[in-house]
């Protein structure tokens, strides 16, 4: 669809240039205004959060290439560092020579000796001079390379701090990016289900058929009653039976008289036992 959208368009913006010569321009601007609307209009979320992930993705290259940059720089302040202790170790050792002949030419002494060879005091003032021109030079050179070192640890400092930062920040987007995905799924799900749909025509008849089910199981035990009444079986309730069958009784009893002449046999039965 996307792909069509965009052939469309382009396919539009030619015929345009063809039809309205120099008020294409304006066409071609219209057009392309609809072509980015449509094309937004056609990105998914899903498609927008794979777009963020490789955006994220393609900071890792940025990222290294800072961590090489701050790598070399730490070297490189190692190697300085190394050289700033080398000079101060020479200087310091220059310094004592150079303090050692001039308390020798203190003495006054026309010559010197130093390891089984003779010096005249000249010659001693001549190397005296020219290892103090060193020492001075060496110096120099220490101070400049201490101001070098103090730079490249600034730099070394901001860079570190610099890539702690680019490291957290992704680290951060990569944490924002899972909770968008998580995110996203609950929307798909909630969407999901919102998009499950009963037809209430089949809840009409599922709802019909048990009543239908219902009818049917009166009518079953109707007719079990009804036969019942056909084959001349009486629903008898022995307790209900007993209390009428006594009541009937006694009411024709009382109606016809029979109980008094029940009564005379019993007597005359009595009497004819004595």
């Amino acid at each position: 669809m996307l792909k069509k959208v965009i052939i469309g368009g382009l396919g539009v913006a030619v015929v345009a240039g063809l039809i309205f010569g120099a008020e294409s321009v304006s066409y071609m601007q219209t057009i392309g205004h609809n072509v980015r609307e449509a094309v937004k209009s056609e990105i998914t979320t899903e498609f927008e959060l794979d777009r963020i992930r490789n955006e994220v993705d393609q900071l890792m290259p940025e990222i290294r290439q800072h961590m090489a940059v701050v790598a070399e720089q730490s070297v490189d302040v190692r190697n300085l560092e190394r050289d700033v202790v080398a000079q101060e170790d020479t200087l310091s050792r220059q310094r004592e020579a150079i303090l050692t002949l001039r308390s020798d030419l203190d003495t006054g002494r026309s010559a010197f000796t130093y390891r089984a060879v003779s010096y005249s005091r000249a010659e001693v003032e001549s190397d005296l001079a020219r290892r103090f021109d060193t020492y001075r030079a060496s110096e120099e050179t220490l101070k400049r390379d201490r101001k070098i070192l103090t730079a490249q640890r600034d730099t070394l400092h901001a860079n570190q701090k610099k890539l702690d930062t680019m490291l957290g920040r992704k680290q951060d987007l990569i944490v924002q990016v899972a909770q968008l995905e998580a995110r996203l799924k609950q929307v798909q799900a909630a969407e999901a289900v919102n998009s499950i749909e009963i037809d209430d025509c089949r809840l009409t008849h599922v709802e019909q058929m048990i009543k239908d089910m219902n009818h049917a199981l009166d009518v079953r035990e109707s007719m079990l009653e009804t036969e019942g009444h056909v084959l001349g079986r009486i629903p008898v309730d022995v307790e209900e039976s007993i209390d009428a069958s006594g009541d009937i009784v006694s009411e024709i009893d009382n109606h016809f008289g029979l109980i008094e002449v029940d009564e005379q046999v019993a007597e005359a039965s009595a009497d004819s036992s004595i």
